[in-house]
């Protein structure tokens, strides 16, 4: 039968981990705080998810619909690589919307320019 560990968790109830030899479990072994910390780094490090998108072709101002799309093109393909969650759905409903937003403010863009350049037109046969 495994030893339990000797140490109280924060609650002050014992520790329910297997002990090793010196009657301690990893996470309350003062002599494994080196090896603590080198875990801790590798598993923050294990669940970064490494970029997919090229970074390069995102502007550095957003100046027209063009960029927006750009930026936008770029959220999605980074997200479509993450762990499917609640959260990842969140996330894309939310760069679809920015996507609809985007085409609707552009639309409407393309039409003052044509009613504009309809009217100038219209000027110019007056004179």
């Amino acid at each position: 039968m495994k030893k339990q560990c000797n140490a109280k968790n924060k609650s002050g109830e014992p520790c329910s981990a297997s002990a090793s030899e010196n009657g301690f479990c990893f996470t309350h072994d003062v002599t494994k705080g080196a090896e603590r910390a080198i875990a801790r780094r590798n598993g923050g490090l294990r669940r970064i998810t490494p970029s997919v998108a090229d970074k390069s072709l995102v502007p550095k101002v957003t100046r027209t619909i063009t960029d927006v799309m750009t930026i936008l093109d770029y959220a999605l393909q980074e997200s479509l690589v993450l762990q499917n969650s609640i959260s990842r759905g969140r996330l894309l409903v939310s760069i679809a919307h920015g996507y609809i937003e985007a085409l609707k403010v552009g639309e409407m863009e393309q039409r003052l320019e044509a009613v504009e350049m309809t009217l100038k037109m219209r000027k110019e046969q007056k004179k």
